[in-house]
This record gives C-alpha cells, sequence and structure tokens, in this order.
C-alpha cells in the first residue's frame, strides 16, 4: 500500500522527492525500481526508533505512515522532534479490551487525537486513518452528512468477492492486522455510547452494487466506528444515533481466523519455541504470502463505501456513496491489486492536497474533519470514480 502512494507522488508535480523508508531495504529497493523515477531515494529508517526516525526526518515536509499501526505513536513523536506533517492509513485499534457487552471507555483512536493540541502548538497537521477504510469511507460519511439536516445512523461496508490464484487463504492486505481485527470484539455506537458487541457479530446479506453481488458481512473491529459519531454527531453537530462497520467474509475465511483465535496462534506475544521467541501471530502471517506480490494473481471486484440516514427537510433519506475497482483491470493498469491501490491513493491524496494549500487545520484529526469537495475530481483522476445512491423513503 506504501509503494501505491509512493508511486503517485513520484508521479505529481507537488513533490520533488519520494524517501522509501524501511527497515527492510530489500523490499524498498524492489519499489524504488517499479517507480523507476529520479525524484525516489531510499533510506534505511527503523519504527521503532525515535530519536533515528526524527534524525531522518529533518527537513521532510510531510510522513507518510504505512507501517503497521503499533507504530503510529513512535512516528509521531519523531515528526514532532522533527517538525514534519504527518499522516497515516490506519490506526492502532488493539489496545481497547473493553469485553463484549460492555461500554468503551474511551476508544483507541484517542491516543492520536489527544495529541490535537500538541500539535496545534507546533503548527503542524496530523491526519489520522486516510486510507480507503477508514478514510474514504470517512469522508464519503461527511459528504453524506453534509447534504442531511440530521444524521440518524451511518453504516460502513466493504465488500470484496476477490480470490488468490494458488492460494486458498490469502489476505490482499497486512495478514497481522486481518487477524487482529476480526477477532476483536467489534465496535459500534448506539445509545450515545461506544460498545463492543462479540467478533464475527451481526452477519447478514448486503447487496453491494454489481458486479460485486450480495455477500455475507459481519461486525468486525474497525476504526471508523470510533471517530465518525464524535466527530460527525457532536463536533460537526449533525447527530448520530447509531454507527457501525461491517465487512465481507467467506465462510472459510472466518472458520479459519476462528481456528486461529482457538489455537492462540493470534497472540502476538512473544512464546518460547525451542530455544527461540517468536510471536504465534508473526508465524502465522510468515507462513501466508507476502500480499504486495499477489496483485497479479487477484481476481474479483470490490466495493467500499458508506450508507448514511437522517433527515433532510422533513423526510428521511438515505446515501450511499462508494469507490469500486476491479482486482485484474486494476493491476493491469496500475500494477497493484485492487485492495492496495484503494488504501495507497488516498493517502497519496491527501499529501497532494496539503502541498496545494487546501487542508490548512492543524492539530491532529479523522478524515471526517476534512473538507471532502476535493476528493471525488482527485478520485476521479486515479481511476477511483465515487458512486452514490440516494434513497428517499416515503
Amino acid at each position: 500500500m506504501g509503494s501505491v502512494t509512493a508511486e503517485v507522488l513520484a508521479a505529481s508535480e507537488e513533490f520533488d522527492q519520494v524517501i522509501l523508508a524501511d527497515l527492510n531495504l530489500d523490499r524498498a529497493k524492489r519499489t524504488e525500481k517499479k517507480v523507476s523515477s529520479d525524484k525516489v531515494v531510499v533510506q534505511k529508517v527503523d519504527a521503532s526508533d525515535v530519536d533515528g526516525m526524527a534524525k531522518a526526518f529533518k527537513g521532510i515536509d510531510i510522513i507518510l505512515n504505512g507501517v503497521i499501526p503499533r507504530f503510529n505513536l513512535n512516528i509521531m513523536e519523531a515528526c514532532v522532534k522533527a517538525g514534519s506533517n504527518y499522516a497515516d492509513m490506519a490506526w492502532d485499534i488493539a489496545p481497547d479490551t473493553t469485553k463484549p457487552g460492555q461500554v468503551i471507555k474511551e476508544t483507541p483512536a484517542w491516543n492520536q487525537l489527544r495529541l490535537d493540541g500538541q500539535w496545534k502548538k507546533a503548527g503542524l497537521t496530523g491526519m489520522i486513518g486516510l486510507g480507503c477504510d477508514p478514510g474514504l469511507s470517512n469522508i464519503f460519511a461527511r459528504m453524506g452528512a453534509d447534504r442531511l439536516d440530521r444524521v440518524k445512523k451511518i453504516f460502513v461496508r466493504d465488500g470484496d468477492n476477490g480470490t488468490v490464484e494458488g492460494h486458498k487463504f490469502a489476505p490482499l492486505w497486512s495478514p497481522e492486522t486481518l487477524i487482529e481485527e476480526v477477532l476483536m470484539p467489534a465496535t459500534y455506537y448506539a445509545d450515545g455510547q461506544y460498545r463492543k458487541l462479540p467478533p464475527f457479530s451481526g452477519k447478514e446479506e448486503f447487496e453491494f452494487p454489481e458486479p460485486v453481488g450480495t455477500l455475507p458481512i459481519y461486525n468486525v473491529d474497525h476504526e471508523e466506528s470510533e471517530t465518525l459519531p464524535t466527530f460527525i454527531g457532536q463536533v460537526l453537530g449533525k447527530g448520530c444515533d447509531y454507527c457501525d462497520f461491517k465487512i465481507a467474509l467467506d465462510d472459510s475465511y472466518v472458520e479459519a481466523i476462528q481456528m486461529l483465535g482457538m489455537l492462540g496462534l493470534d497472540s502476538p506475544q512473544k512464546i518460547e519455541v525451542k530455544g527461540a521467541k517468536v510471536a504465534p501471530r508473526d508465524v502465522v502471517a510468515a507462513c501466508l504470502p507476502d500480499p504486495s506480490t499477489l496483485g497479479e494473481r487477484a481476481k474479483g471486484d470490490c466495493a467500499i463505501g458508506t450508507v448514511t440516514k437522517g433527515i433532510k427537510d422533513g423526510q428521511e433519506v438515505s446515501y450511499y456513496m462508494w469507490v469500486q475497482l476491479n482486482h485484474q483491470q486494476t493491476f493491469k493498469k496500475y500494477g497493484h491489486s485492487a485492495t492496495g491501490y484503494s488504501v495507497g491513493v488516498p493517502l497519496a491524496i491527501g499529501a497532494i492536497l496539503f502541498a496545494q494549500g487546501k487542508i490548512p487545520q492543524k492539530g491532529v484529526f479523522p478524515p471526517e474533519m476534512l473538507d471532502p469537495e476535493p476528493w471525488p475530481a482527485m478520485l476521479k483522476k486515479y481511476g477511483m470514480p465515487v458512486h452514490t445512491l440516494e434513497q428517499k423513503y416515503y
């Protein structure tokens, strides 16, 4: 996903240089070779080393974070020390230990959002969760909310009927993140509180736009339901009675991931195995194919979007807004699976709009606080047109 972002920025007029910073130099060099631009250079950087990152970030306008979210706070700390602006694709939802049926005291989003004052004081911009979902899904909720007098419900829906040739189980994004998200109790918002459901709750059939079609979807833990009710409902004053996130998961995926959980293979805690200390989740991830190598073999279509329901001029109205991509066509045109492309492009667009002066606000904030006006044209430019279905209820 980070390599997608790098390619878009290297081809843009707004940036003079794009630095691929990674602990794995071989991976960074593969991307450098693929991008094939004089703008691109490679640098070894360790996301666990704040001082090392601060030194590397000096003089850099904006840091775009494409690593797994557990390093976000380290990277943000280094940005403040270096005076660099920041954006990431997702935040770390794992710290929340609220049990199913309980009310959440504070969603994990606030681990980053509470830095808002510090970043404003430093005159820096920190955009969090600026991928596809979260990211575009939040912006679509904002676009729907802007058209309504009052918001009642927000449903984020992620559908993908894709398969990977030669693999029965092959996530097209970070395996660690997938395993973590779907086995955690799922955050939702109701009755004025953030709450938890058991993982894989709320199974239903959702009619995604063709050719994705009708797929089984489940509540899983995800970023959008941690911020939309607060920022759409309270900060923007639109109200929000209910919000949740559901993703389409094939029955075989569900069974496989549930088995990993039953065996304790989802644990990030290291255990000793024949004299070596390893985290079970890392072992599982190492046994799965690298998502960055799967684009050519991915087939099928995805549709990611948000249904925002509420009241307009006294009438109940819903706006379903989504982007839709075909894996094979996306790879043929852009060299990436639809999953990687759809997440990497929004982060790049955010950086381009920032460079153009169209994201002037300082502090730390989620995507729904961005001005949505420039996004449809930018997404269309990069082959991700926004589709809208308006429904009125009489």
